[in-house]
């Protein structure tokens, strides 16, 4: 069984020799943990929209399917796909709609009409206002960098994700690097079994005193 592992902020290139950008998630399905797609933080001059466009306000984030992953270590990635192919088939993690605020009394102009201007996008002709969709299906959930591990009992934050490792094989996530400590911090590898869920970008665990403390230590090997 081949492991890889993968670390958020790696480096991601494509396939032919271009930068991407960083690895930001990881999209999971909930009832087995099954890798099923990575993201891609392009960043802000990647993001498709010139600065003085509000291109800062954009999301760079990008999903591709796991199936485009050749090639991984703690450090960089590498994916089948051209430069190209990734600009034009990989899609936005969050994509930002517009819709215009109701207008309470249409036709006249009162103090509702001041409360949609004030509450609208600034700089937009509005009055308008955002929201988000994240492009993941009902049954998967991501997992970020420094997601908060939690375990039930007792109710106690145990670290932050600092990485997974998977199966290449069947995709599915065997392990967890978590950082545990703060001014001495440490990774350590939680096996999947004590995961119970991931919901609301929290981790949440079932795991005892004695095999938290003999979690092994984890050192890269990318």
């Amino acid at each position: 069984m081949k492991l890889e592992d993968l670390r958020p902020g790696a480096s991601v290139s494509s396939a032919d020799g271009h930068k991407l950008g960083s690895l930001s998630r990881f999209v999971v399905r909930k009832d087995d943990f099954t890798l099923t797609h990575i993201v891609i933080d392009t960043g802000i001059i990647r993001s498709g929209e010139p600065l003085w466009k509000l291109g800062w306000g954009l999301s760079h984030d990008r999903v591709v399917p796991l199936g485009v992953l050749d090639s991984a270590d703690a450090r960089h990635i590498r994916i089948t796909m051209s430069a190209d192919e990734f600009r034009d088939l990989s899609i936005d993690y969050i994509e930002e709609h517009f819709a215009q605020i109701a207008d309470e009394s249409p036709g006249r102009i009162d103090g509702s009409d001041l409360r949609r201007l004030s509450a609208s996008i600034p700089g937009e002709p509005g009055p308008y206002f955002m929201y988000e969709k994240v492009a993941i299906a009902p049954d998967e959930a991501d997992i970020r960098k420094n997601s908060p591990v939690w375990r039930m009992r007792p109710h106690q934050k145990i670290g932050e994700v600092d990485g997974v490792i998977f199966d290449k094989e069947t995709s599915k996530v065997i392990d967890l690097i978590i950082r545990r400590g703060h001014f001495f911090s440490k990774d350590v590898v939680l096996p999947i079994k004590y995961v119970t869920e991931v919901v609301a970008g929290i981790v949440r665990v079932e795991i005892g005193d004695d095999p938290l403390k003999r979690l092994r230590e984890y050192h890269t090997t990318g």
